[in-house]
């Protein structure tokens, strides 16, 4: 695989995951997703920064939406899990939903950062 296994973060990223992508699409296609998918994690943490400074609880559960099923998409399981548990499951406090939005943001920042390395060695 074109992606050295010393780049990838596995506890953010499942390495299965992103095999089987370069099977179904190509080396050089994987590249631009991995990469279009970083740009959707800047934009969803500029969007999240700004629901949660609004207390905007609507606002976060749609990026949680979006965000379950990318991070899935892409391998970055601990991330997909933890939108699709504030997603599904939701706190009953405001407090705790901004809490929560606050933790995966930290994480989605992670995420972001490690894929950006991954993307640096993809061999195209």
């Amino acid at each position: 695989m074109p992606i050295s296994e010393q780049f990838i973060d596995k506890s953010i990223t499942e390495l299965n995951v992103l095999i089987q992508l370069e099977k179904d699409v190509g080396i050089s296609v994987l590249a631009r997703l991995v990469n279009l998918f970083i740009d959707e994690l800047v934009t969803m943490a500029n969007q999240l920064d700004t629901a949660i400074n609004n207390a905007d609880i609507i606002k976060i559960r749609e990026i949680m939406h979006v965000l379950k099923n990318s991070a899935a998409l892409y391998g970055a399981a601990p991330l997909a899990a933890l939108a699709t548990q504030l997603h599904d499951s939701p706190p009953p406090t405001t407090e705790e939903n901004l809490h929560a939005a606050l933790v995966i943001k930290h994480n989605l920042d992670k995420t972001r950062d490690a894929y950006q390395i991954m993307s640096k060695s993809i061999a195209i």
